[in-house]
């Protein structure tokens, strides 16, 4: 059999070739046969097997070429657009390529359109709702009971501490003496001021020495008042008897009418003056009622606080609560006025989280919003956490004064928050929140969508780059 020539030639040598040296020059031969398909001849069984080309249809033109099926391993023999033109996408790669396009699209439309909580955490203090009392004296005094100690659970007016009372009982003592007096002294100035009978109140009775001096001192003054009137009524009825033995002179002729003027108007004095006195006697009484009246009424004041100073030497509880660093043990010792005695932490329904606000986020946080406080002491997926609202914030920042300097971790602005109970409970176990527990506090400050979050770190990013 003849070998063709020419292009013919090179197909028929590489043909010729065993299969596994046809893949190793294939680069080398379609690099320089720019068209093998077309050149190669119909005797090889895989070429005749394509099927013919079929007739061009309508709108050819605008579609281009009607791609023919390749066998495995003619894409070394086309050209770079053929082989272009000839690749058919997997139905599985196109799939995927929507499924990932529509996740993305989902994605962003979540969120877009989800919210999410945002919150604002801060270091926080259970505190009493009434503060920790002080226990102290007013007056002072000497310690002689102390009956309470530290950790003792105490209700509202139960006894602690008592105070030697000697010096407040003898002040009272005394106060109650004088009162005793001047209800007496006034009784007695009431009879002489409205002339009745003395009658003493059933309070003075009981004090006889005071009764016999305000007797004896009413006697006295009312025998000199009955022995000035009864001179001046002698005197009288000796003018009287003038009076008609000169009337009678008169009327013989034997004595001018003058003298008989002068003797009734002497009479007329005279009992002016017995009315003078009985007034006076009245008047001086009621100066005297009045001003012991004024007596009493400041010594009743007086009394007022000397019996709270003898009831003060009895020191109560205020409030229901725990007693807490008692500071005063010794009997027999000397308390100082005001000193601090003890303390009481209340224990009331309702309890109060003191919040340590940053001033960064204090912006942010408003008297009304939700919060919630995981205590350290309870594990909070276990337990939970206390609810809450935020009651009220200082009006200005506090520092820290065992810190130095005024930075951001030294100042904070103090946020109260009221919580609705006060204690927790996990599995029908009731676990107690005490004053002095610590946890975090997170006050909801509002919302924000989760592309929100997304794209924050990039709007920093675009900030930081505007920086010189």
């Amino acid at each position: 059999m003849s070998r063709p020539s020419g292009n013919n030639a090179d197909v028929w040598r590489w043909f010729s070739v065993p299969p596994e040296r046809q893949r190793a020059v294939e680069p080398t031969f379609a690099a320089n046969d720019p068209a093998p398909i077309e050149a190669a001849p119909p005797a090889r069984q895989r070429w005749a097997a394509q099927p013919a080309p079929a007739a061009p249809s309508k709108g050819a033109g605008k579609r281009g070429k009607k791609r023919v099926a390749l066998q495995p391993g003619d894409e070394a023999f086309l050209s770079a657009v053929d082989a272009a033109q000839n690749v058919e996408s997997h139905p599985a790669v196109n799939g995927a390529i929507w499924l990932m396009l529509i996740s993305i699209a989902l994605a962003v439309a979540w969120a877009a359109n989800t919210n999410i909580e945002q919150i604002t955490r801060a270091d926080g203090r259970v505190v009493p709702d009434g503060r920790e009392q002080v226990i102290a004296s007013l007056e002072g005094g000497i310690l002689r009971e102390l009956m309470a100690r530290e950790g003792t659970r105490v209700t509202v007016g139960q006894p602690l501490a008592r105070l030697d009372p000697t010096r407040f009982e003898s002040q009272q003592n005394e106060g109650q003496a004088r009162r005793l007096a001047l209800m007496a002294s006034i009784a007695r100035l009431q009879a002489e001021a409205n002339g009745r009978p003395l009658v003493f109140p059933p309070d003075v009775l009981t004090e006889k020495a005071v009764v016999a001096n305000e007797t004896e001192a009413y006697q006295a003054r009312r025998r000199l008042l009955e022995e000035a009137v009864g001179a001046n009524q002698q005197s009288i009825g000796l003018v009287r008897r003038e009076l008609d033995v000169a009337a009678g002179m008169a009327a013989r002729g034997l004595m001018s009418e003058v003298e008989v003027v002068r003797l009734r108007r002497q009479i007329n004095d005279m009992q002016q003056q017995m009315l003078e006195r009985r007034n006076r006697f009245r008047q001086d009484a009621s100066t005297e009622l009045l001003k012991t009246q004024t007596e009493l009424t400041q010594l009743n004041e007086q009394m007022v606080a000397r019996e709270d100073a003898v009831r003060r030497t009895v020191l109560e509880s205020p409030v229901d609560g725990l007693v807490k660093n008692v500071r005063m043990n010794t009997l027999g010792g000397v308390v100082n006025a005001g000193a601090p005695i003890m303390e009481i932490v209340p224990i009331s329904e309702e309890l109060l989280i003191e919040a340590r606000v940053k001033p960064a986020d204090i912006g942010f946080v408003h008297v009304g919003q939700a919060a919630e406080i995981k205590l350290s002491a309870y594990e909070y997926n276990l337990y939970g956490g206390l609810t809450g609202v935020v009651e009220s914030i200082s009006p200005d920042a506090l520092g820290d004064t065992e810190r130095q300097g005024n930075g951001p971790d030294n100042t904070w602005f103090k946020a109260l928050i009221r919580v609705k109970q006060n204690h927790l409970k996990s599995h029908d176990q009731v676990l107690s929140v005490l004053p002095g527990m610590t946890g975090t506090v997170e006050i909801n400050t509002g919302e924000r969508t989760v592309l929100d979050f997304v794209l924050r770190p990039l709007l920093k990013a675009r900030e930081a780059f505007r920086e010189r």
